[in-house]
């Protein structure tokens, strides 16, 4: 028996095997489906994928074979595996490398075996998909090139594995990022912001160049806390883990609330915002996640107010039909080209006009606020003519009232 020599990238190719993280795995039926495939081709009792390890061939898939690993230094696969095409043993009584080797002689008694490797980038060869039989025969072109194939798609899986165990990276660094975040960014931003608002409660006795350092400081550290929160938030809707939280919601008294938590700020651009009264007599009742659905006319109402003129009054109206709410916020402003209507919902992507842009934002909201709306089940868009007014508004299902008499 001739035990084979190592490749000489095997320090590569196992490290390739680790990285795969495949060795001891459960089955699984896309491999059991090619081994499968590949008996019935070439006509034998046993189909194999085995990967070559350090010191053994371990068999993803087993087709015929109760064995889940052999020693490597019996192995067949381990000779296949020095080379590019199918390695093919008619008789291995008649070969030197395995006349007596306990594989041949003993149990499964390997008379016959072709095996293809499998190749990876960068000339990686882990193992083979082969078939095995205990009478000495030989394999047709045709039964190679079928093996040829079949083991291409063994290394298909292999690399969508690798992929998925590089995401499954990015993910966990995408974790740690926001975790690091949070609190190394979030954390102190807050805490600063909180003590220049109250300097600015105190800063009365100070001469005016001293309150305005105070000013700008507290409205600049209110901008960088919306760049973490908007940063932070688009992290977990692309990442899947952005929670949302349904309730039934009244959607005048949502757009009540949204007034009153952004008039201030619409007096800092030297607008108002008032709400239309509804033509419909009733609205119906939605399901979403209140403090989310604020977070979205929070971004409508503050954009609204940043890019209208002077004095303008800012308008939220409610409007419903059979089986949608939809609530609107318009402003009289300079308004948006088409080409600018169709990026708006891109990252990082603003409008760019000249309106009140005293307070600007990180180009993140409105992706952001695609991202709530569709977790709703609904939908979001705009309307604009320019010099005239531009409209945005989401729509939401509306919640179907059930009559007592069948509640």
């Amino acid at each position: 028996m001739i035990a084979a020599p190592y490749p000489d990238n095997e320090h590569d190719r196992i490290h390739k095997l680790e990285d795969l993280d495949i060795l001891d795995t459960l089955e699984e039926q896309a491999y059991d489906d090619l081994t499968f495939l590949a008996a019935q081709i070439c006509n034998t009792p046993i189909a194999l994928v085995s990967l070559v390890d350090s010191d053994r061939q371990w068999f993803k898939s087993h087709h015929g074979l109760d064995a889940r690993e052999t020693p490597r230094d019996i192995a067949f696969c381990a000779h296949a595996i020095l080379g590019d095409e199918v390695m093919v043993v008619e008789d291995s009584e008649k070969d030197e490398r395995f006349h007596d080797n306990p594989l041949a002689t003993d149990a499964p008694h390997v008379k016959f075996y072709a095996g293809a490797p499998l190749i990876l980038d960068n000339n990686i060869h882990l193992g083979t998909l082969c078939v095995i039989d205990n009478e000495a025969r030989s394999i047709s072109a045709d039964q190679k090139k079928s093996l040829q194939a079949l083991a291409r798609q063994v290394v298909s899986q292999l690399q969508l594995r690798l992929k998925l165990q590089e995401m499954k990276v990015l993910d966990q660094a995408k974790d740690e990022f926001l975790a690091v975040v949070s609190h190394e960014l979030r954390t102190p931003l807050t805490s600063i912001y909180g003590s220049l608002g109250l300097l600015q409660k105190k800063a009365s006795s100070l001469p005016d160049t001293g309150r305005q350092m105070i000013d700008i400081a507290y409205r600049n550290s209110a901008r960088l806390i919306g760049i973490v929160n908007d940063i932070l938030d688009l992290a977990k809707l692309e990442a899947g883990k952005y929670d949302i939280n349904n309730e039934i919601i009244d959607p005048i008294a949502l757009a009540e609330r949204a007034i009153e938590l952004n008039s201030s700020y619409c007096q800092q651009c030297g607008c108002q915002i008032k709400l239309e009264q509804p033509a419909a007599p009733q609205i119906p009742k939605i399901n979403g996640d209140e403090q989310r659905l604020l977070q979205v006319l929070g971004n409508l109402i503050s954009n609204a107010a940043k890019f209208t003129h002077q004095d303008d009054t800012i308008i939220i109206s409610v409007a419903s039909d059979a089986n949608t709410v939809s609530i609107k916020v318009t402003d009289h402003g300079k308004g948006l080209t088409q080409q600018q209507q169709g990026q708006l919902f891109e990252k990082f992507r603003q409008a760019g006009n000249n309106g009140n842009q005293k307070l600007p934002g990180t180009g993140l909201g409105l992706n952001i606020c695609k991202h709530i709306i569709e977790l709703h089940n609904g939908t979001i868009t705009c309307k604009s003519v320019p010099n005239q007014y531009t409209s945005f508004y989401f729509s939401l299902p509306a919640v179907k009232e059930v009559d007592p008499m069948y509640a």
